[in-house]
């Protein structure tokens, strides 16, 4: 099992060697911001409509009392497996670590009430904590729903984080002149979970028909080859797990 430090060292290292990621860096020299994943289950008698009602009121706090951007999507799985099984997950991100510092100092001393309305309908087992680093922003359509992909992956032996990302950049650069129009993410562990994987690569895809283009690029238009020959043993990932996303609040906030 991987401890936090193992993790962010060898993460900083990318970040300060230019081995980041393929969106320009930002004045103030950060490059990746914090996301947070609550894994849930409806509690007995509860459903969707009742989380919507929640949601309204939730929104309606965040605007009067949060005032921090924050964007949160909840998304539900079409392809899983039985140890990631959950009726819903909560995935909500900061621009970075100040702001999530702040909303969670207010959430924790003024958000009371409406944590006792989201435990009144869903009770969540996990909460993690991601540094997310975006390799590519491909997604022309701007939409409240899309098709997210999750993989595990795990640096290979003799490989390092910053060659990892590297291939990564180089994939997606691949994958951009093929046509595909995904965004994708590196998710790094930071909080909630000892885990036996170095980074989850996120893939977003505004529909199906996007995921079924990328699908048959990589399967019968050599994608694959092409796979192996950038990355390698530089890294692998576990099979993905597809989900369907609906966002429940942009980023807003000034």
């Amino acid at each position: 099992m991987r401890k936090l430090h193992k993790l962010f060292l060898p993460l900083l290292v990318v970040f300060f060697t230019g081995a980041t990621s393929a969106q320009e860096p930002a004045e103030d020299g950060a490059n990746f911001s914090p996301v947070e994943i609550y894994a849930c289950n409806f509690n007995k008698g509860k459903d969707q409509t009742d989380l919507d009602k929640v949601i309204v009121s939730w929104n309606k706090w965040m605007d009067e009392t949060g005032k921090e951007p924050y964007a949160a999507w909840i998304y539900t799985a079409d392809y899983n497996s039985p140890e990631y099984s959950f009726d819903l997950a909560w995935l909500g991100a900061w621009p970075d670590g100040n702001a999530m510092g702040r909303l969670s100092d207010t959430y924790m001393t003024k958000g009371g009430a409406i944590a006792k309305s989201f435990a009144a309908v869903m009770t969540c087992a996990a909460h993690s904590n991601f540094a997310s680093m975006q390799m590519r922003d491909g997604i022309s359509e701007t939409g409240k729903t899309a098709v997210l992909q999750f993989a595990d992956c795990s640096i290979g032996e003799g490989s390092s984080m910053a060659a990892s990302v590297e291939a990564a950049r180089s994939m997606n650069a691949y994958q951009t002149e093929q046509g595909s129009a995904a965004s994708q993410w590196l998710f790094f562990p930071a909080f909630g979970a000892d885990v036996d994987y170095d980074f989850k690569m996120v893939t977003a895809h505004t529909n199906y028909a996007s995921l079924g283009a990328d699908y048959e690029r990589y399967g019968n238009g050599g994608g694959f080859m092409k796979a192996a020959e950038i990355i390698g043993d530089k890294f692998d990932c576990g099979t993905s797990r597809v989900y369907r996303s609906t966002m429940v609040r942009s980023n807003t906030a000034e």
